[in-house]
């Protein structure tokens, strides 16, 4: 029987072989746009709200290169991180914030398909970094997030997002537009299982999401990046029937 994920794949075309998945967003950034003001913290995430227009342009440039997955520029996405940026008045606006970042990525795929009339429906991730990601001192590699980071704090930040998440996707706009849920660059157990418990939570709550990918981070040999062995951050994401893959990003 096939898998979710497999399923998914198999509606975008992909099938006998490996899906290929769009490039590091923000590096690209950085390097073809140097005059974009990236301080803020949120790199492609406020890049997608104050020129739209570059993101889209972007997202059309990977999937006209082969892309079966585009993620959304997301990844530093945070209702706090919006507001702190100035991007939106309060943490109740960020719910369009968030949805205008999302509908560029479905917007750019509309176009890609307009134009290439004989290809299958590319899919569209909602990418999601880890806590460090929004913490902008590069702890996202390594886990180290001070003495005061406990695991329940990480599990109340990926809840509240991903609700924020989930009630983007109810928008009319992007109901059924958005096919996964990206989890990535996550560097340890503690924080696996935070997402862990999120999603079960969400669960329980009947909130829906697509089917989510978590992938990690990695140091050395086996082990992710705060140290604890590869096979136990991938035992406690199995723990989660919302998982259907799992995956690494960003090893050095």
């Amino acid at each position: 029987m096939a898998s979710t994920l497999e399923r998914l794949l198999a509606r975008a075309g992909v099938v006998g072989r490996p899906a290929i998945l769009d490039g590091g967003f923000g590096q690209l950034l950085a390097d073809e746009a140097p005059e974009l003001d990236l301080s803020d913290g949120l790199w492609a995430s406020g890049v997608a709200v104050r020129s739209p227009g570059m993101v889209r342009a972007i997202h059309r440039r990977f999937l006209e290169a082969g892309a079966d997955i585009i993620s959304t520029a997301t990844y530093q996405a945070s209702a706090q991180g919006y507001v702190a940026a100035g991007i939106a008045a309060d943490e109740a606006a960020a719910d369009n914030v968030m949805a205008a970042a999302l509908e560029i990525a479905v917007d750019a795929r509309n176009e890609h398909m307009s134009r290439t009339p004989v290809c299958s429906r590319p899919l569209i991730a909602a990418s999601l970094g880890s806590i460090g990601a929004t913490l902008s001192n590069l702890s996202e590699y390594t886990g180290d997030y001070g003495h005061g980071m406990t695991e329940t704090n990480i599990r109340k930040f990926h809840l509240q997002r991903l609700l924020l998440l989930a009630r983007c996707l109810q928008m009319p706009r992007l109901r059924e537009q958005i096919d996964l849920v990206a989890i990535e660059t996550i560097p340890s157990l503690m924080e696996t299982s935070a997402v862990v418990s999120a999603l079960h939570d969400l669960s329980q709550r009947r909130v829906e999401l697509p089917p989510t990918w978590i992938s990690f981070t990695a140091s050395t040999d086996g082990c992710v990046g705060h140290g604890e062995p590869i096979e136990a951050v991938i035992g406690a994401a199995a723990n989660s029937p919302s998982v259907c893959a799992v995956g690494f990003n960003c090893i050095p």
